[in-house]
């Protein structure tokens, strides 16, 4: 009937508590959710690189106060160039789970 049906598949990483590559090839950051595995989380930094390590161009860069907070998606949809890797300077009390394709 003159329909296309467009369906977006993306996959995911495991939920990460520390500094991980999530993908070492060019691709497409569709979302990040991040939730706190205790009652507060440990001030710090998050930051997503376009990068295969910890340093280069960031996507992003959030700043984690040490407050309770309820969990959170931030929707990307953007390309990366190099690849996907996610720093932490908090300590592994924060969960970060990265959908991607």
């Amino acid at each position: 009937n003159d329909v296309t049906k467009v369906e977006e598949r993306f996959s995911y990483n495991v939920v990460i508590t520390a500094d991980t590559q999530i993908k070492g090839s060019a691709g497409f950051l569709h979302a990040i959710t991040f939730s706190p595995n205790d009652a507060t989380p440990t001030a710090g930094t998050i930051i997503v690189y376009d990068n295969t390590a910890e340093s280069g161009n960031q996507i992003f860069n959030w700043n984690v106060a040490a407050t309770a907070f309820i969990p959170f998606t931030v929707i990307f949809d953007v390309k990366f160039a190099t690849g996907l890797y996610v720093g932490f300077t908090t300590t592994a009390d924060l969960n970060v789970s990265v959908s991607y394709r």
